[in-house]
């Protein structure tokens, strides 16, 4: 009787693991489009102030290896394409890169503070290096 009761107790454990990663995947997805669209929100407005006309290319899923590992929610950002030889120019100038990463800051900022009890670094002073 206890190896019958423990059998569909063990089965039960595996039905609930299971269901526990379901939903697990299923917040590390949702919460990864938020993260998603924070940060492309951010990208497109730091650079299309520079960048008149400056096309939204939105948000897309896509199951890229390097993130179906990841515990947490994670992002690819497409900064540029290096194939567009306006894209290639851009990005030779420091000034292009800064604001990339401004904007990639600026996403990333506003989607942790949405999350609670986490804080975001803040500007580094170039004056004294912290």
């Amino acid at each position: 009787m206890a190896a019958r009761e423990n059998a569909v107790s063990d089965q039960s454990i595996y039905a609930l693991q299971d269901l526990v990663k379901k939903i697990a995947l299923k917040e590390k997805i949702e919460e990864s489009r938020e993260f998603a669209s924070d940060v492309q929100s951010a990208l497109h407005s730091g650079l299309a102030a520079k960048n008149p006309g400056l096309r939204d290319r939105g948000v897309r899923r896509a199951p890229f290896i390097v993130l179906i590992g990841a515990n947490m929610p994670s992002i690819l950002a497409e900064i540029s394409f290096v194939s567009n030889p306006e894209d290639e120019r851009k990005l030779k100038t420091p000034e292009y890169r800064q604001r990339v990463a401004e904007s990639l800051y600026r996403g990333i900022a506003k989607y942790v503070n949405g999350l609670s009890g986490v804080r975001v670094a803040s500007k580094i002073d170039k004056s004294s290096g912290q």
